[in-house]
C-alpha cells in the first residue's frame, strides 16, 4: 500500500514538472505560475503545494533534472575524451562535444532557462539542486586535465581557464540562440552554425604543438 502512495505521488510529482516546462515553454521562464500549473492539472493550487513547496522549489527540481539530463548526454563524449591519444582528432572532438551540449539545450529550451540564465525573480537554485551542475563542470575540467596531462593541451595552460573558455563559448551559443532564435536549429542557427569555428579557435588557443 506504502508504495503505491509514493508510486503514485512520484507520477504527479512528474506531472507538475512536465506541465510547469509546457507552460514555460509557451509563457517563458518568467511566466511560470503554479496557478496556471495546477489548472492545467485540474488541480486547486493547494494541493500543489502537497508535492512542491514553493515555486522556487519547483525550479530547483527542473533545474537539476535539467542538469542531470544533460551529464548523461555528454558522458559518452567525455569518455572519448578520456580516451583521446591524437592532437589530430582532438579539435574535431571539441566540436563534437560542443554539438551535443549545445544541441542538448536548444532541444530543451524551456529547462535551459532556468540552467542558464536566471529568470525568474528572487530565485537561485539551492545547494542541493546545484550539485549537478557543479558535477558537469567537474566533468569538464577532468577531461580537459587528461588531454594536458597525456600532452594534447599545452602544459602551461591554466585548466580553469580553459574550462571557463570551453563553457563560455557553450553557454554564449545557447544564449545568443535561445534570445534571438530559439526555434532555428543547431545547423542553421545564425550563432550555433558557427560551432566548428569555436572549436577551431580554442584549439588554436589551447592544443599542444
Amino acid at each position: 500500500m506504502r508504495t503505491r502512495v509514493a508510486q503514485r505521488r512520484e507520477r504527479t510529482r512528474a506531472e507538475i514538472v512536465e506541465t510547469a516546462l509546457d507552460v514555460m515553454g509557451e509563457r517563458g521562464a518568467a511566466g511560470l505560475s503554479l496557478g496556471e500549473v495546477a489548472k492545467r492539472l485540474g488541480m486547486q493550487t493547494p494541493s500543489l503545494y502537497g508535492y512542491y513547496a514553493s515555486k522556487a522549489a519547483l525550479c530547483d527540481e527542473m533545474f537539476a533534472g535539467g542538469w542531470r539530463d544533460l551529464n548523461d548526454a555528454m558522458t559518452s563524449h567525455h569518455e572519448r575524451l578520456r580516451q583521446l591519444t591524437s592532437i589530430d582528432e582532438l579539435k574535431g572532438e571539441i566540436h563534437a562535444g560542443l554539438d551535443v551540449y549545445v544541441r542538448w539545450a536548444l532541444g530543451h529550451a524551456p529547462v535551459a532557462q532556468l540552467m542558464f540564465w536566471r529568470p525568474i525573480p528572487g530565485w537561485q537554485p539551492g545547494a542541493e539542486a546545484f550539485a549537478p551542475a557543479v558535477e558537469a563542470l567537474t566533468s569538464v575540467t577532468s577531461s580537459l586535465a587528461g588531454l594536458q596531462a597525456r600532452g594534447l593541451l599545452r602544459a602551461e595552460a591554466d585548466v580553469e581557464e580553459m574550462t571557463s573558455a570551453l563553457t563560455v563559448l557553450a553557454s554564449g551559443v545557447i544564449s545568443q540562440q535561445l534570445s534571438n532564435e530559439p526555434t532555428a536549429s543547431v545547423s542553421d542557427g545564425r550563432h550555433s552554425r558557427h560551432l566548428a569555428a569555436l572549436a577551431e579557435m580554442f584549439h588554436q588557443r589551447y592544443a599542444a604543438r
